[in-house]
């Protein structure tokens, strides 16, 4: 089993590596649940309100992804490669950087509501990032390889949706939109929303690499 193998073997006395994990993947599926109410907020109020939402649920995150730096500093012999464990948890925090980013964004440049091709966007990273959980969980629980790829296909596949809506929807924009400024607002947002896609399938990667280093 792959418990036997990967994650299950961070910690040769104890899970705390489990649990960091775990509480970082749900964080980060929290924190998407926050960022796919952009779908429907409109004004100034609803983004700002969901931005501070954001903005508390990354510092959480830091928090952990901090702890986890640490305990793994502290660890003198750890079963997979250091290396490997601080990317894993680098990139899942990288999600929520992301996601707080593009609310930012949104609030700063006084967006009055999202357009189609950025609501899709949204739905697509809050997909992936629960995927993203699913995929951690998993494997905590000892899932093999052979469990883990559908949802690991899941979020490559999301991530190529991401691609298309992007590059369709930048398409039309540099079509439609006659307004310089308006043009580089879009422009920026779009961009940094495609990015919360990239970050999730970043961590299906990664996910996938370790798997097959250790299986």
């Amino acid at each position: 089993m792959l418990a036997n193998s990967f994650l299950s073997r961070l910690m040769p006395q104890e899970n705390r590596f489990y649990a960091m994990l775990g509480a970082i993947a749900r964080n980060v599926s929290v924190g998407a649940d926050a960022f796919g109410r952009l779908r429907d907020a409109t004004g100034s109020d609803d983004f700002l309100k969901i931005s501070e939402q954001l903005r508390d649920i990354e510092h959480a995150g830091d928090a952990m992804a901090n702890e986890f730096y640490t305990a793994l500093d502290q660890t003198f012999v750890t079963p997979l490669d250091r290396e490997d464990l601080h990317d894993l948890c680098s990139a899942l925090d990288t999600i929520l950087d992301l996601m707080e980013e593009c609310a930012g964004f949104i609030v700063n440049y006084r967006l009055a509501e999202l357009t189609p091709p950025m609501r899709e966007l949204v739905r697509i990273a809050q997909e992936a990032s629960h995927e993203v959980e699913t995929t951690i969980k998993m494997v905590k629980d000892g899932a093999h390889f052979t469990e883990l790829q559908p949802h690991l296909v899941r979020i490559h596949a999301l991530e190529n949706e991401g691609d298309t809506v992007f590059r369709l929807g930048l398409g039309d924009l540099f079509v439609t939109q006659t307004n310089a400024i308006e043009l580089i607002r879009q422009k920026d947002i779009i961009e940094a929303l495609e990015g919360t896609v990239d970050a999730a399938d970043d961590v299906a990667d990664l996910v996938r690499s370790l798997a097959m280093k250790h299986a």
